[in-house]
């Protein structure tokens, strides 16, 4: 029970498996990592109980094990101790450090900030005006030139560019609003303290990121690649096809990374709109409404990607592979969306919640997960998009 409720506590979606006392993990960075309980036991006799040297006696005991299978290191050691901790009683598991103080993709990036965190990001963007003009048009243009790289790695780099630009905490308020603007297509021109961002480079970030999130695959792809590779020796009727299959299941792993790789970019530019609508609305929320009129961002088709995306609240980690299918990590982002398109653009309103439609099947999601669910980050964003659906209603 400790370690379930500081899973939920921090947000981790988990699968339990009672068979073989296992719980199998995912945080919203994607890191995966399992727990193992075991038995403690003593396994021979002790010949002076008081000696160092001999095995210890756990048969009162219970042996927790972490161990993590893919993902940062230094974002498993951060919750390998707080579930640790929990399991002895010795804290509630709840991440306690400032949002500066973390990774831009996890969570606490996404809490509103107080005075007292944003007062060292106000000094920030004073402490830059000399290279703004500049420095900001590169630094999106760099990260949509490695979108367009054809590694893995240069790809994810690309992407966290853009959380990071995106983010108060990393980048300032100015800049913020600034790269925020290019991620919506609307890249701003003004005079000598105002960033004019390239047009095409704007564009070409914005239908990336919607092309992403709407279609479900990579830019150029044109479907997602399987998980596994199988061979059937059967059909082999050369003698060199041992070399052959070799051959194939050597490039099973990278599939099976590709897979993990699109899932986690199209995760990230989840994370991009949901930083740059957050952004816009706390600081620029008339300018994001007149966007938002337009705004691929709040069509038919976009907002039902999302609202679909909302089918990952009960979503198992195990399930979750490549851009097809949502994770509940996924489901918070989409939560957080909607609910910011909702309260900028009326008609992303009556398009999940129209008060003369007979069923509501979006507020129906939305009600059960809140009761179903144990993931604080997507109880409290879906308390807010239920709110901002259901304000008509009331």
């Amino acid at each position: 029970s400790r370690i379930s409720d500081c899973l939920a506590t921090r947000s981790i979606s988990v699968e339990y498996d009672e068979e073989t006392i296992t719980a199998t993990c995912m945080t919203v960075d994607r890191v995966h990592f399992n727990i193992r309980l075991y038995r403690g036991n003593r396994t021979m006799t002790l010949s002076n109980p008081d000696s160092l040297d001999q095995f210890p006696d756990l048969s009162h005991a219970v042996i927790i094990e972490v161990m993590r299978t893919r993902g940062s290191t230094l974002s498993f050691h951060y919750h390998n101790r707080a579930i640790l901790n929990a399991a002895r009683g010795l804290s509630t598991g709840r991440d306690d450090r400032k949002p500066m103080h973390t990774s831009p993709l996890e969570y606490p990036r996404l809490k509103k900030r107080t005075n007292n965190n944003s007062m060292d990001e106000q000094q920030r963007p004073a402490k830059r005006n000399n290279t703004f003009q500049t420095s900001m048009p590169r630094a999106l243009e760099h990260a949509f030139s490695l979108l367009h790289k054809d590694r893995l790695d240069t790809q994810r780099l690309g992407m966290e560019s853009l959380v990071h630009l995106t983010d108060c905490f990393s980048s300032g308020t100015d800049i913020a609003i600034h790269a925020s603007m290019t991620v919506m297509g609307c890249p701003i021109a003004g005079d000598n303290n105002v960033v004019q961002s390239s047009t095409n480079t704007a564009e070409g970030i914005h239908r990336f990121l919607v092309t992403l999130v709407k279609d479900r695959v990579l830019p150029g792809d044109e479907k997602e690649e399987p998980l596994t590779v199988t061979t059937d020796s059967t059909n082999n009727s050369d003698g060199d096809d041992s070399a052959s299959e070799k051959s194939e299941a050597s490039n099973a792993p990278v599939i099976v990374d590709d897979a993990h790789h699109g899932g986690l970019l199209r995760s990230m530019a989840l994370r991009v709109l949901a930083n740059s609508l957050t952004v816009l609305s706390e600081h620029q929320g008339t300018l994001l409404t007149n966007i938002l009129k337009t705004s691929a961002l709040a069509s038919r088709d976009f907002v039902q990607v999302l609202a679909e995306d909302l089918l990952g609240a009960s979503r198992l980690p195990a399930v979750v592979a490549g851009t097809r299918l949502a994770s509940v990590h996924e489901a918070a982002l989409a939560t957080r969306c909607i609910a910011i398109l909702a309260q900028h653009a009326p008609h992303v309103t009556h398009l999940l919640a129209n008060p003369k439609a007979t069923t509501q099947a979006t507020l129906e999601l939305l009600a059960r997960t809140q009761e179903v669910v144990r993931h604080d980050v997507l109880v409290s964003e879906t308390k807010r998009a239920y709110q901002a659906l259901t304000h008509e209603f009331r």
